[in-house]
């Protein structure tokens, strides 16, 4: 019976974390941003204080809005996610983005039609701008 117990409870934790994993499948060339989620703009504003954090929001919503301006003019697919936990599928490449792992808050991955490229937003619109 432990056994039994042990494997039903391995099982559901296995289908809940595969459940949390949003799959997004990509055919063409698309822009990709990841924003933080709740938790992680609670901890940022921890991290920059209540003076710094409007300061450093500000900063990074002119950064994206650049950015997203500059993808809409060349005319690229959008799409926006608070996801913590992302698998990209681009043709024969695949691309799992854990946000609970990584020190980045907000994430651009391009998707060029065959492969993924990952920046921050002021290099990424330096990308895009030169081609």
């Amino acid at each position: 019976m432990k056994k039994f117990m042990l494997l039903f409870t391995i099982l559901i934790f296995s289908c809940q974390s595969s459940h949390d994993v949003e799959e997004i499948k990509l055919t063409k060339p698309t822009m990709v941003s990841i924003a933080p989620d709740s938790v992680a703009i609670k901890k940022l504003q921890e991290k920059w204080g209540d003076e710094e954090f409007p300061v450093f929001i500000n900063d990074v919503m002119w950064y994206d809005s650049e950015l997203m301006m500059l993808v809409d003019s060349l005319d690229i697919k959008q799409i926006n996610s608070e996801k913590r936990k992302i698998k990209l599928i681009g043709g024969e490449n695949h691309w799992q983005i854990d946000m609970d792992t990584t020190e980045l808050k907000w994430l651009y991955i391009y998707f060029d039609g065959t492969e993924f490229l990952e920046r921050d937003a002021i290099t990424m619109r330096e990308l895009l701008s030169s081609n």
